[in-house]
């Protein structure tokens, strides 16, 4: 059971505390070189606990992570003879760790430093001040796909095997049907979508989660992409959305689908470049208001548009002019 070191302290990070449980169980279940036993078991909870609280990672380092602070929790427990984060976090004692008699390589302590600080900084925020990153040019937006294909890789998938015919479906609906990038395509869930009711229409909404908080809602109005996203829903429950082959989600899996379809001598795609279309097919539709444009999408701020802009309408000074007075007409 969590929480056994220093029972009488109300401690900073509980079960309460986690921005996503399922993150948590799966970290518990990582494994680490240490003779077995309560210490051990306690170690990886704690370690799993504190990492869930971390900033969002692929599985992979995720759990590599964790074992670095479960087995910086244990070393430390034995001359304590208990397991507490609170007491092992400290920028004191994880410097004292690290830099101890040249133990590890330049590149080791480099790595341990980044994943224990990342940790500490869940509990003492102001002994491990986020790092300052240099900023570089602001990326372009990727060109968005042309216009025909997304018909064309519709029609493509009636052709494929399977598995691969349902992960491009499950790509298609979500790039061109909800605008969802690469990475929440990875990390959507059966339990994120759900019928949306309406007077006048059945829709279905997908809850978009950013480090395990729900980020935006985004509804489907297709009634084809909306069916078959709930039919997917139903059938993973809480599981992945998109089928995978194997236990765990691959960083690239969306540029494998894309990369498969290439050798197979169909059209290829960019995940990005297809949820460009459907930002560019917001942006030109008069009934749907900037603001709403970029809650629906996700971004920040409208200079992706500037980006896009070979692919929006060209609009004439009249054209401007006409929709001001409409604007106008609605307050007078």
């Amino acid at each position: 059971m969590i929480g056994q070191a220093s029972p009488s302290r109300v401690r900073k990070l509980t079960r309460r505390t986690l921005p996503d449980e399922d993150r948590y169980l799966r970290l518990r279940e990582v494994g680490i070189h240490r003779p077995a036993g309560p210490l051990r078991s306690e170690a990886i909870a704690r370690a799993a606990l504190v990492q869930a609280h971390t900033r969002v990672l692929d599985e992979i380092a995720d759990a590599k992570a964790t074992r670095v602070v479960a087995r910086y929790l244990y070393d430390e427990a034995i001359v304590y003879g208990a397991i507490d984060e609170e007491r092992a976090l400290t920028r004191g004692a994880v410097d004292r760790w690290l830099f101890r008699d040249d133990l590890f390589s330049r590149k080791s302590q480099r790595t341990y430093r980044t994943i224990l600080y990342a940790a500490g900084r869940t509990l003492y925020p102001h002994e491990f001040p986020e790092p300052h990153r240099q900023r570089g040019p602001r990326r372009k937006a990727v060109p968005a796909a042309e216009l025909s294909l997304e018909a064309e890789l519709y029609a493509v998938a009636a052709n494929l095997r399977p598995v691969l015919q349902a992960q491009l479906l499950t790509i298609l609906d979500l790039t061109t049907g909800a605008g969802l990038s690469s990475q929440e395509i990875r990390q959507l869930r059966g339990s994120d979508i759900s019928p949306l009711e309406m007077a006048e229409h059945t829709a279905v909404q997908i809850a978009v989660r950013k480090r395990g908080v729900v980020s935006r809602v985004v509804p489907v109005v297709c009634p084809v992409r909306g069916h078959r996203l709930l039919t997917r829903a139903r059938d993973v429950g809480n599981g992945l959305v998109f089928p995978i082959v194997g236990e765990s989600m691959p960083r690239n899996a969306i540029n494998h689908v894309a990369e498969e379809l290439a050798e197979q001598g169909f059209p290829g795609f960019n995940a990005a470049a297809l949820r460009n279309r459907w930002v560019v097919r917001l942006a030109s539709d008069p009934g749907v208001p900037a603001a709403m444009l970029m809650k629906m999408a996700g971004i920040a701020d409208l200079r992706v548009l500037h980006d896009l802009e070979a692919d929006l309408p060209k609009f004439t000074p009249e054209d401007e002019a006409r929709a001001l007075l409409r604007s106008a007409g609605e307050y007078l």
